[in-house]
């Protein structure tokens, strides 16, 4: 039986008369009532909750106290990957002081002829990066960056684009942790699981996300939910 089953029963004490049966794999049934499920998952998912906030405050102490990767070492081994060279699109982002600093790699993906696209406030809305691309940033409401050039949509950058099939790209995804199965711990608001949901569900878009980070956020498991999206690799520096 899972431990965490086992633990909720503990708290919850000797449940009463069941109105259906939960199995857990392969072992017993153990009958609950539907109240006391619904009790269960609440805490379970504020359990989860309470795991991630406290994840996250130790993990920004710890990288607020250290220097972030080389911009240079970042944009060559990104630019190395034969996705990159691959892609049509690269989505990337204006970093805060606590995310690897890509802004050489962006420089780079520009002069390559990349079409270089950042977030904007709304999700699936972003804007274009071009040759002198610094003196073009904007503040955003929630203290992000963007640039003030025109808005796109998604299917803007499929019309953007020459030929048939889908728009080759690859998204840089910057998180505050990751596994080496791609789990990613965001900030909280869940901004970035709901950019790949929409990514990958616009059948025009074959966008590959790539997390960016420290080797020190680089961790062995991550507390996870059900809305929380996997990036397809990770590059640790």
């Amino acid at each position: 039986m899972c431990p965490w089953f086992n633990s909720w029963r503990r708290q919850v004490g000797q449940l009463s008369k069941a109105a259906f049966s939960f199995i857990s794999p392969g072992t017993t049934r153990v009958a609950i009532s539907k109240k006391c499920l619904i009790l269960l998952i609440t805490a379970r998912g504020t359990t989860v909750d309470n795991d991630k906030q406290a994840l996250r405050k130790k993990l920004l102490a710890e990288i607020t106290r250290s220097p972030g990767p080389d911009p240079g070492l970042i944009a060559e081994r990104v630019c190395s990957l034969e996705e990159y060279k691959d892609s049509e699109v690269v989505l990337a982002f204006i970093p805060l002081k606590s995310e690897p600093d890509i802004t050489m790699f962006i420089d780079r993906a520009v002069a390559d002829g990349k079409d270089v696209i950042v977030p904007d406030m709304e999700i699936g809305i972003f804007r274009q990066v071009g040759d002198g691309w610094r003196d073009h940033l904007v503040m955003l409401p929630n203290c992000t960056q963007t640039t003030d050039s025109p808005l796109l949509k998604i299917n803007d950058l499929k019309s953007r684009m020459s030929g048939v099939g889908k728009t080759k790209g690859i998204i840089l995804v910057p998180g505050l942790a990751f596994t080496e199965f791609g789990t990613r711990l965001g900030r909280g608001a869940g901004y970035y699981d709901k950019l790949l949901d929409l990514i990958s569900n616009s059948g025009s878009l074959d966008f590959i996300p790539i997390g960016i980070c420290r080797q020190s956020q680089l961790l062995e498991d991550i507390p996870q939910q059900p809305h929380d999206r996997k990036v397809r690799m990770v590059i640790a520096f």
